[in-house]
């Protein structure tokens, strides 16, 4: 009969994989000529599928797909609140990558419905005539079910948030002005249950607060 090998060993084991799997991302990231001393990548429809059809592994494009986004968030703060959560789905896309989770074929197909919903997020941002965060609470909000449900438009939950953010303009530094401004939200939320207008809430200032 085999024994097993102890719990903290298999621990062990995966880490040791998912590291050097990690490793061998950023590797190949560099050797197909994406790495670190190239220029980076722009996240969006047009270079994903430039990648898809050029040399190179599946899995070090994914890498740098996601860095190029990282990069993009930090040299265009403005627009920040429309791509972090973006930005955080494709973290999550790399994380499965490096932990064995998903294949970098796979990883690229979602990465591109992801640059896909980029693309019509940054379009729309300009063409709706919001601050980026408020346009980042709409972008966040547009299909939540519970809104729907009771009535309420994102759009003017949204344009409510505008309003509240022009009056409380040191929301992301002031503790005052962030427990007024979130007392301001649930005004427009009423309809909703207690739970529900709470969880709207959280994530509306979360929303706003993002890397700040």
């Amino acid at each position: 009969m085999t024994t097993s090998p102890p719990s903290s060993a298999r621990v062990g084991y995966v880490a040791e994989l998912a590291y050097k799997t990690r490793r061998l991302v950023e590797e190949n990231a560099t050797q197909d000529g994406l790495g670190r001393l190239t220029k980076t990548v722009t996240f969006d429809v047009k270079t994903l599928e430039s990648l898809r059809g050029g040399p190179g592994s599946d899995a070090g494009k994914v890498f740098n797909l996601v860095r190029g986004l990282r990069k993009e968030i930090k040299d265009e703060a403005d627009r920040a609140p429309v791509l972090q959560p973006l930005k955080d789905r494709a973290e999550r896309i790399l994380k499965d990558l490096e932990n064995c989770k998903t294949t970098g074929l796979a990883a690229m197909d979602l990465l591109a419905a992801l640059a896909t919903e980029k693309d019509a997020a940054v379009k729309a941002a300009k063409d709706s005539g919001l601050s980026a965060r408020a346009f980042g609470v709409y972008w966040t909000l547009k299909d939540d079910k519970a809104l729907e449900s009771a009535g309420i438009s994102a759009r003017d939950l949204a344009q409510a948030v505008e309003t509240a953010l022009a009056c409380f303009p040191n929301v992301t530094a002031n503790a005052d002005e962030q427990r007024r401004f979130r007392a301001t939200l649930y005004r427009p939320l009423l309809a909703l249950s207690l739970e529900e207008r709470a969880r709207v809430v959280d994530l509306v200032v979360e929303q706003v607060l993002a890397e700040t």
